[in-house]
């Protein structure tokens, strides 16, 4: 038996912290996820030392090898699989369990990495929800211990080293180069991440150990490089400049070990049990902050994250003791699937019966229900200069226009086919109001795409001055992040735009059309809840009876007007202001949902919301149909 580097159990310990720190939105680490990077380091050296050693003995097995990595892996593995299966079906929804479904056969067939890519980037905001999204590490460890002993077996003793060496750098420019093609396999997939595994390989080799004979203990220094990476970073991009960071102080703790770590002093010693249970406690943790975010839509408050955190603690005890340490004594692959039935049946009968939760009660098509509305389609989403598109328009020689971002893309399915409009075509860019003098900025974006929003808004106006066939004009947007995000003027600059301003330049475009002898109206951002708190899945949450938890709002996730519009005074501060100056009429889409202090996120059972804002395809209809949007445009435009 390899003997237990105390120093290595604390880096162990430090990775693990890293990770829930930063999974669990404790403040302190802003780069916590590199706790896995260091993870990576540590078990290629591990695992490569065992490897190389038996090859230089002439007793390596490959059997034997992965006997030993399926007794400490597979049980606490599928132990955590049968929890978060079991509890799954009352908590995600139709779609989210589809995907845990995949996820699951990924988990267990060392494939979670490519199926995660396939459905998400890590980073995404859907990724949080995800049971099993941190599977995909553990995946892409045993496709590298997969492939290493050939790698080692073709090299030979003497080539080992330059072949590593070799592997590890063009892994590495490989990641470098995918980064800026495709960010997401990059993320997930072993060719671009297998380089920060071969820098613990190439810690394992004889020569490498021979050479690590340190004078002084510089464990401090790279200590504290790594605690830079890991508090603050060094990259706004991953893996990158941050990885690299932490994976080469790992190494070096690794190489010339720190007198810091190896102390056995008391106060180590809760760092030295974390070690001890850090695969446990890496398991555990993720799926209960994941389920948390399911139920609390709105946020899981600060004392059930910290909650969550103890019971991970607790719960990778449990799994530590009971699971991991008995199954480490089994000899034989036969007694090890014999143990494993144990695990293994339990998990196969929930599995079960999550395949009849995916057909519940509610037998509406959810995705279809809650899907993009983008109002014509996807092609009606500019991200060029105005151009007029037949797929963008529902008549020849349309008469309306719907001028706006999302918010005005959502209004289509509203207008669309009514005959009292003479036809509707869709100018429409995401985030891009149809002003003139300020453009919202998205921060760290070199594309300069408040520059672009800007052209493609005097692109719609020429269009309209040399198209005297469109008589109204509908102007939407959501405003909200020109007080929320970096704003750029009509000259490149910086600004901070007051409501007043924002009003003005409304103003001048409400001018300018009416110079082009078009009726203007303006329509409002529908009633919001609250900044990110998704009113679509709250609707679906509620329909398919599944666990929720909210704040501030009834169990059919109806909410207060009150407070949607404390959320909005912004808004409505700009458009009051506009409606004053401007004398154009402002419909107030609250008055669509909202009665009395009450605002419904479903009308006769239609979901009226897609997401956190927008309305749903279904919704935006019955706002054409019982609410009469095109008659109040034809009515009220001036």
């Amino acid at each position: 038996m390899r003997h237990i580097r105390a120093d290595i159990q604390v880096l162990r310990a430090i990775a693990v912290l890293s990770v829930l720190m930063y999974h669990f939105d404790l403040p302190g680490l802003k780069q916590g996820f590199l706790g896995v990077d260091i993870f990576f380091v540590i078990s290629g050296y591990l695992m490569s030392g065992v490897i190389i050693g038996e090859m230089d003995q002439s007793r390596f097995q490959a059997g034997r090898f992965y006997l030993r990595r399926a007794r400490r892996l597979l049980p606490a593995a599928f132990a955590m699989l049968l929890m978060v299966t079991a509890v799954a079906p009352f908590v995600l929804t139709t779609g989210m369990l589809r995907d845990y479904a995949a996820q699951l056969l990924g988990a267990v067939s060392f494939s979670a990495n490519i199926v995660l890519w396939q459905q998400s980037g890590y980073f995404d905001g859907v990724a949080v929800l995800k049971p099993l999204l941190h599977t995909w590490s553990l995946a892409l460890e045993e496709q590298y211990y997969f492939a290493l002993p050939l790698v080692l077996v073709l090299a030979g003793t003497r080539w080992r080293a330059p072949v590593l060496l070799a592997l590890m750098l063009a892994s590495l420019v490989l990641c470098q180069w995918g980064l800026t093609q495709d960010p997401s396999a990059t993320f997930y997939l072993l060719p671009t991440r297998a380089w920060e595994l071969m820098i613990g390989s190439l810690c394992a080799l004889p020569t490498m150990q021979r050479l690590a004979q340190p004078k002084v203990d510089t464990g401090w220094v790279m200590l504290g490089v790594m605690a830079l990476g890991l508090l603050w970073g060094v990259d706004a991009v991953h893996p990158r400049g941050d990885a690299v960071l932490v994976c080469l102080c790992t190494a070096g703790l690794i190489l010339w070990p720190s007198h810091a770590l190896q102390s056995t002093r008391l106060w180590m010693r809760p760092l030295h049990w974390i070690g001890d249970r850090s695969y446990s406690l890496y398991l555990v943790h993720w799926p209960l902050i994941a389920l948390a975010k399911s139920i609390w839509i709105t946020g899981v408050p600060s004392p059930v994250r910290v909650a969550l955190l103890l019971g991970s603690l607790g719960l990778a005890h449990v799994l530590y003791i009971l699971v991991e340490q008995p199954f480490r004594h089994i000899e034989t692959a036969g007694a090890l699937a014999k143990r494993l039935l144990w695990i293994g049946l339990p998990l196969l009968i929930a599995s079960g019966l999550m395949w009849q939760r995916l057909h519940p009660h509610d037998d509406r098509d959810w995705a279809h229900l809650l899907r993009p509305n983008q109002g014509f389609g996807i092609a009606c989403e500019y991200d060029t200069d105005f151009t007029p598109r037949d797929k963008c328009a529902d008549a020849p020689q349309p008469q309306t226009m719907v001028w706006g971002d999302s918010y005005a893309m959502h209004l289509i399915p509203a207008l669309q086919g009514q005959a009292s409009l003479g036809g509707v075509v869709q100018a429409t860019r995401s985030v891009c109001t149809p002003m003139l003098d300020y453009a919202r900025q998205a921060p760290g974006d070199p594309a300069g795409r408040g520059a672009q929003c800007l052209a493609f808004n005097k692109s719609v106006l020429q269009y309209l001055h040399d198209t005297p066939e469109i008589r109204y004009v509908v102007l939407s947007s959501r405003w909200q992040y020109y007080f929320d995000d970096p704003v750029v003027n009509a000259q490149g600059q910086l600004v901070h735009p007051s409501a007043v301003d924002l009003a003005r330049s409304m103003q001048e475009v409400v001018r300018q059309l009416r110079q082009l002898h078009k009726k203007v109206i303006v329509v409002s951002p529908p009633a919001l809840w609250g900044p990110g708190i998704d009113l679509g899945l709250c609707t679906e949450r509620h329909a398919l009876g599944l666990i929720t938890v909210m704040a501030s709002t009834h169990a059919d996730c109806s909410f207060s007007l009150r407070a949607a519009h404390a959320q909005q005074q912004q808004v409505r501060a700009v458009l009051s202001e506009l409606e004053r100056r401007a004398d154009v009429p402002v419909i107030q889409l609250d008055a669509f949902n909202c009665h009395g202090d009450l605002c419904a996120t479903t009308i006769d059972g239609t979901p009226v919301y897609r997401d956190f804002g927008h309305l749903s395809h279904d919704g935006a209809r019955l706002l054409g149909q019982k609410w009469a949007l095109p008659e109040q445009i034809q009515r009220l435009a001036r």
